[in-house]
C-alpha cells in the first residue's frame, strides 16, 4: 500500500478510538505499512507481566500461542520499556548488542524461529496496575532511528496519545456517571481484570477498601481471608468475564457481615484493545435473596439437603463452616460435596461455584 495511503488509514482509525467499538484492527494495518513491517501486535500486561490481551496483524497462531505460554514472562523489551512514558519508541537492535541477541533464549527462539528478528516498539499505556505496548516485527534488522524520529512517525504518535487521551476521558466520564447513579443508592463500582485487579474505583468503593472490612485490596488486588471466599470470587471474575451473565455473589465480610457483590462484563469503552474488564457492584448493607433450592435441585438433579451446600459454596463458606451452621458432622457435608462434583460432572469446588453462578 503507499505509505500516504496507510498514514491517512492510521490517522483515520486514531480518530475513532474514542468509539465504544474502535478499530483496533484497521490501527495495528495502519502502523504496520507505515513503519513497514511485516506484522504487528498489540500486547496489554497486568503487573507481574500477566497477559491482559494479545491482539496481532499477519501473526500467525504458533506465535501467538507460543508468546501466552511461554515467552511473556521473557520479552525481552519489557526490562528496558519499564517507565518510560507512552509515545517512546524502542528498537531492539537499539537497545541490545548482537552478542547479546545471539545468546538470547527468547530472540533465538522466538523471535528468530517466528520471523520476527528485529521489533519496534511504541508505548501505549504505563500505569500502575497495566501497561501496553503496539509492536511492529520485522523479518530482517535495519537501522531504524531515522524513521522513528521521521514526520510522518512523529505525526502518527502524537494524534495516537491524542487519540488515547480522549478515549480515557470518555471512560472517566462513563465511569463517573455510572458511580454518582450508584452513590445515590449507597452503593458503589470498580472495575477490574478477570484476575483481580482493580483498575479503577469509584470513592465509595475506596471507602469500602480502606475500611475494616474482610474483602480488601492487596497490591491493588482482590483479597478475602477465607480461602474459600477467595476462590468464590476468583470463580465469580471469572465467569463474569466470559460470559454476558449478571453473577451474584454473597462472602464473608468481618464486622460489617456479609459483602453483596453483582459482576458483569464491563463495555468495550471501557477496555484497551480486545481486553475484557469486569464491572463490579457493592451492594452495602443490603440483604440477598439466596440461590433458589428448588432451582438448584432441578438444574442440576440434586437433594434439597445437597442443594443447601451448593448454595453454601457459593456464598464462600467452607465445608467445615456449613457443617457447624447446618449442625451435621463436616464428613457429612464433604460426602455431599463428593456427590456434586459426581452428579454436575466436577473435579474442584470452584467448578461446582462456577455452575451454580450459571444457574437459572
Amino acid at each position: 500500500m503507499n505509505r500516504n495511503l496507510a498514514l491517512q488509514r492510521t490517522l483515520d482509525a486514531i480518530a475513532h478510538l474514542d468509539d465504544p467499538h474502535p478499530p483496533w484492527t484497521d490501527l495495528l494495518q495502519g502502523v504496520q505499512q507505515v513503519v513497514g513491517g511485516d506484522s504487528a501486535t498489540f500486547i496489554l500486561l497486568e503487573n507481574g507481566n500477566e497477559l491482559l490481551s494479545f491482539q496481532q496483524v499477519n501473526v500467525s497462531a504458533a506465535a501467538q500461542r507460543d508468546y501466552a505460554q511461554h515467552f511473556c514472562a521473557h520479552d525481552i523489551l519489557i526490562p528496558p520499556t519499564l517507565g518510560a512514558p507512552p509515545g517512546s519508541w524502542f528498537d531492539t537492535h537499539e537497545l541490545f548488542s548482537s552478542t547479546f541477541l545471539s545468546r538470547n533464549a527468547y530472540y533465538a527462539d522466538f523471535m528468530c524461529r517466528h520471523d520476527a528478528r528485529q521489533m519496534l516498539a511504541c508505548i501505549v499505556d504505563q500505569g500502575p496496575q497495566r501497561r501496553g505496548g503496539l509492536t511492529v516485527q520485522r523479518n530482517t534488522a535495519a537501522p531504524a532511528r531515522q524513521l522513528l524520529d521521521s514526520t510522518r512517525i512523529r505525526r502518527v504518535t502524537h494524534a495516537l496519545w491524542q487519540g488515547l487521551v480522549r478515549r480515557d476521558e470518555r471512560a472517566r466520564q462513563w465511569l463517573g456517571d455510572a458511580e454518582s447513579a450508584f452513590a445515590a443508592f449507597g452503593e458503589a463500582i470498580f472495575l477490574a481484570t478477570p484476575t483481580g485487579t482493580v483498575l479503577r474505583a469509584s470513592a465509595g468503593a475506596q471507602e469500602f477498601f480502606g475500611t475494616n472490612r474482610s474483602l480488601r485490596l492487596r497490591g491493588q488486588r482482590l483479597w478475602h481471608p477465607s480461602a474459600q471466599a477467595g476462590r468464590a470470587l476468583a470463580a465469580g471474575l471469572a465467569q463474569a468475564a466470559q460470559s454476558r451473565q449478571l453473577i451474584c455473589l454473597s462472602i464473608p465480610g468481618g464486622p460489617a457481615g456479609r459483602e453483596h457483590l453483582q459482576l458483569a462484563r464491563a463495555a468495550p469503552q471501557l477496555s484497551l484493545g480486545e481486553e475484557v474488564l469486569v464491572l463490579a457492584r457493592i451492594r452495602f448493607g443490603r440483604s440477598q435473596e439466596a440461590p433458589s433450592m428448588n432451582s438448584l435441585c432441578s438444574t442440576f438433579d440434586i437433594t434439597p439437603a445437597e442443594a443447601r451446600v451448593l448454595a453454601a459454596l457459593v456464598a464462600g463458606q467452607s465445608p467445615k463452616q456449613h457443617a457447624g451452621a447446618q449442625g451435621v458432622s463436616v464428613h457429612t457435608v464433604r460426602s455431599q460435596v463428593t456427590s456434586l462434583m459426581a452428579k454436575m460432572d466436577c473435579t474442584r469446588q470452584v467448578d461446582l461455584v462456577r455452575k451454580a453462578l450459571l444457574a437459572p
